[in-house]
């Protein structure tokens, strides 16, 4: 009953959304543009950020950037130096058209502990960002446990679920930021697993103004999730992801079938912010009734005073293993 009644409203809602509007001249109502930084960093890198501006949604969005910022970069408080602008194209999917990047490069490698302000001047106006370089936190060991998947007929007995149970020593008496993902050496799938489900306790408790949107891909995707050190603070911990359907032939010569990366981000706590928005942002946009604007939209965040993007720092540990099957 609560299927249909469900059903009912959203296609009652549905024909309202497509068959009730209005048109609403904005000419006028618009804001100004304003600059738009986005930039990481991270320890014994130089720092790359994109100098863009906000638009319209009838504007032609193929080249946002802006070429004559003036951009420069200060650390710990003291003026480093000025950025420098570079272009270049790169492959965004392979097989597809180059994309044209514009960014501004510094000469200077962040450590561990420094504070990075990146100030853009533009035509747009001035906009400024931080952020504190964190300490990474070393991935101590990867255990994995393996189950047979079921479903699968006569592949059955090469068909796997892995468990993997992620080992570190979350730093006492400070908060704590991170995000994990799982990465292949499969060719195929360019570095990539297909979907990690995130089943730890940790995320299930810091995340649930996520899971209760509705999504059918709550706490599972194939690029990462984020967690904090809240109820794990000063812990040896570990942490426990699952991959489902994991072909592993025992009799393949492929050794990319069995090879995996585990990498641990240490966030700066506004990279983190900003990275949970973007997890709920998403959740939202995949949902049955966020999709046609039932629910609120989710404010990404944002930590650039006089425009808008974010400057995020982190560390990043790794830790390469081969599964071993039973």
């Amino acid at each position: 009953m609560r299927k249909l009644l469900l059903a009912a409203v959203m296609a009652v809602a549905g024909v309202m959304l497509t068959s009730c509007y209005s048109r609403i001249d904005f000419e006028g109502l618009l804001p100004e543009p304003v600059p738009v930084i986005n930039a990481v960093a991270s320890p014994g890198n130089v720092v790359r950020a994109s100098i863009s501006r906000t638009y319209s949604v009838e504007e032609n969005t193929a080249d946002l950037y802006i070429r004559d910022a003036d951009v420069t970069l200060t650390v710990n408080g003291s003026y480093t130096e000025q950025m420098t602008k570079v272009e270049f194209d790169t492959l965004i999917n392979y097989g597809g058209e180059p994309w044209h990047v514009v960014t501004y490069v510094s000469t200077y490698r962040p450590q561990v502990g420094d504070r990075i302000e990146i100030s853009a001047s533009t035509p747009y106006g001035e906009a400024h960002c931080s952020d504190e370089i964190p300490v990474p936190v070393a991935i101590r060991g990867v255990q994995t446990t393996l189950e047979p998947a079921e479903g699968y007929g006569s592949y059955q007995s090469n068909i796997y679920d892995v468990t993997y149970h992620v080992k570190f020593s979350d730093p006492a008496g400070v908060p704590n930021y991170y995000l994990v993902n799982v990465s292949a050496k499969d060719f195929w799938a360019s570095g990539s697993v297909g979907y990690i489900e995130y089943i730890d306790p940790v995320f299930e408790m810091q995340n649930r103004d996520i899971t209760e949107i509705g999504s059918e891909n709550s706490m599972r995707n194939g690029w990462g999730w984020t967690f904090s050190d809240e109820t794990i603070d000063g812990q040896d911990y570990s942490l426990t992801l699952k991959e489902t359907d994991v072909m592993l032939d025992r009799n393949s010569t492929d050794p990319w079938q069995r090879q995996r990366s585990v990498r641990l981000y240490s966030l700066s706590e506004s990279y983190y912010k900003y990275l949970r928005s973007v997890l709920k942002s998403d959740q939202r946009e995949e949902s049955s009734i966020g999709d046609i604007g039932i629910l609120e939209p989710v404010a990404i965040f944002s930590n650039v005073d006089g425009g808008t993007g974010v400057f995020g720092a982190m560390g990043m540990t790794e830790m390469s293993f081969n599964i071993k099957l039973p």
